[in-house]
């Protein structure tokens, strides 16, 4: 594997950990400032508001030739503005969720261009290769980034030494090793140069929208797809979260919980995308995943009763894998797709298709789950 494609997944992996280590924090952030509970699901929701407006503009300005600028903006915006939502003591709830898209807008140009430059490094032959290790990357990192902020809030020597008891002293070393981030990929990376064409060189706000509409039926069905399949999988991703704290677990419990699905994710994804690529029947199998997981989701929250550690453990650990795989099979499909001179703005759409449902699912899941835990999980 070509050196820039190792030093690409590893920056991945760290950001995996550095965006990560606040959600184990979330729904315990929330209640220390005596909020509406609703305002979890709205605070992921404003994020990825965020990520849906920054994919193509970022992505527009990336092949415009502003790569490393784009990425190292990217990670400086979304560091500042985590710590910024740290002061909640400060600011108003909705000044909180200003910080939060903020910080999705920043994020969003990382993700686009690291994604889109490991799809450009890539063969053909190896693409499906290189876009599951990144996957995986970024997988294993999330975990491992639950793990350690839950692990740092409720650690007795690291709370003597940083006092990330506090939320905000928490948020502010996730700054500061964003920060790191932007440093790292400064000196480290040099993104592929690509032909910018005359008629496209001044990149404006709205160009990488614009694109939308070139998009051909098949793309645009399969990431409206996309959207949905998001929708649902968000819920039950961050309201378990959310579930945990009702039950009266620690941060650390979900922490731990989170590595062993990271590191489930990382092994599924390595061992398995690789096969699964071959199967020229993708999108059948892609379907035929959506609805095994959704059985698996019924059987877990609405048949464990009193072993609902066990079922998370065991049963649920299925859905898990389903859910590892089917990141790097949609993201080939659609990097299979795109022209070459557009990777970057094309992984940008995608992302903001992908937002759509991390936006509208926290939004409508937040009053589903006030008003039934359990069927919130049980519409997947």
């Amino acid at each position: 594997m070509k050196k820039k494609l190792v030093i690409l997944i590893i920056l991945f992996f760290f950001q995996g950990i550095f965006t990560n280590m606040h959600h184990p924090l979330m729904p315990y952030y929330v209640n220390s400032l005596a909020l509406p509970q609703y305002m979890f699901g709205f605070y992921f929701a404003f994020m990825n508001l965020g990520i849906m407006i920054g994919g193509p503009f970022w992505g527009n300005l990336g092949d415009q030739g502003k790569k490393k600028l784009v990425v190292i903006i990217g990670y400086l915006i979304y560091g500042v503005n985590q710590a910024l939502f740290g002061m909640g003591d400060i600011f108003g709830q909705w000044t909180l969720s200003v910080f939060r898209l903020l910080s999705g807008f920043g994020i969003a140009a990382a993700t686009t261009i690291i994604t889109s430059e490991i799809i450009l490094l890539s063969d053909s032959k190896n693409r499906g290769r290189n876009i599951t290790y990144g996957a995986a990357a970024v997988a294993l990192g999330g975990s491992v980034g639950f793990f350690f902020g839950g692990f740092i809030h409720t650690n007795e020597f690291v709370i003597n030494l940083l006092n990330t008891d506090n939320f905000f002293n928490a948020l502010l070393l996730q700054c500061l090793l964003n920060i790191g981030l932007a440093i790292a990929f400064f000196f480290s990376c040099k993104p592929v140069e690509v032909e910018v064409k005359k008629e496209r060189k001044r990149a404006q706000f709205w160009e990488g929208f614009s694109d939308i509409k070139n998009l051909n039926l098949e793309m645009f069905f399969f990431l409206m797809s996309l959207t949905f399949i998001t929708f649902a999988a968000t819920n039950i991703d961050k309201y378990l979260d959310v579930y945990f704290s009702d039950l009266g677990y620690l941060a650390d419990t979900l922490g731990n919980y989170k590595m062993v699905v990271g590191l489930v994710s990382i092994a599924a994804t390595i061992i398995l995308v690789p096969l699964l690529i071959k199967v020229k029947k993708r999108l059948l199998l892609i379907g035929v995943f959506q609805v095994l997981s959704a059985l698996i989701v019924v059987i877990t929250f609405r048949f464990s009763n009193g072993n609902f550690m066990l079922f998370l453990y065991t049963v649920f650990m299925l859905y898990i894998i389903i859910k590892a795989l089917y990141a790097p099979l949609e993201q080939e499909y659609i990097a299979a797709r795109a022209d070459q001179d557009k990777i970057a703005t094309t992984m940008g759409i995608r992302q903001s298709f992908y937002s759509i449902g991390t936006i509208l699912g926290p939004i409508a899941g937040a009053f589903i789950y006030a008003f039934n835990k359990v069927l919130l999980f049980g519409l997947k």
